[in-house]
């Protein structure tokens, strides 16, 4: 019981910093699931049966403007997915913060991670469920040859 005393004792003496870490925790969490949400939610069934094309949304636009958009969006995906490796080993949404990174990230093989973590028969189930709910169809992996016709 001795180890514990002073661990009491710093959390009694440091009230403030312990409330702003949860509330920087809560915020982050919520943050964190709605942005997979409307990711998860806005991105067409079958985004992953297609070759990836980097930049193709942003191809008419001003040069400066286009390398703007492509830096921020690298520096936010660093950001979420150095969030993510934190928040696999403490309290958070780790997988869904680092699929976020990768997602915003242009780096090479990061689709294959990307179709890698989806599959995942619970993450699967768990993103379908979140896409039904807001009235999408499931996400699809592969074109049936059917369905290219």
């Amino acid at each position: 019981m001795t180890f514990v005393e002073p661990l009491f004792d710093y959390a009694r003496s440091h009230v403030s910093l312990l409330v702003a870490s949860v509330a920087v925790w809560i915020v982050s969490v919520v943050v964190t699931l709605w942005v997979a949400r409307y990711y998860l939610v806005s991105i067409p069934a079958d985004y992953f049966a297609h070759p990836h094309r980097p930049l193709a949304a942003w191809q008419g636009s001003h040069p400066a403007r286009r390398w703007a958009l492509l830096v921020a969006k690298n520096v936010l995906g660093a950001v979420f997915l150095a969030a993510g490796l934190v928040m696999l080993v403490t309290p958070g949404s780790g997988w869904i913060a680092l699929l976020l990174g990768l997602y915003l990230l242009d780096i090479p093989g990061k689709r294959a991670v990307e179709r890698r973590i989806l599959q995942r028969p619970a993450i699967l189930r768990l993103v379908n469920r979140v896409r039904a709910g807001a009235g999408q169809p499931p996400l699809v992996f592969e074109l049936h040859a059917a369905a290219v016709r």
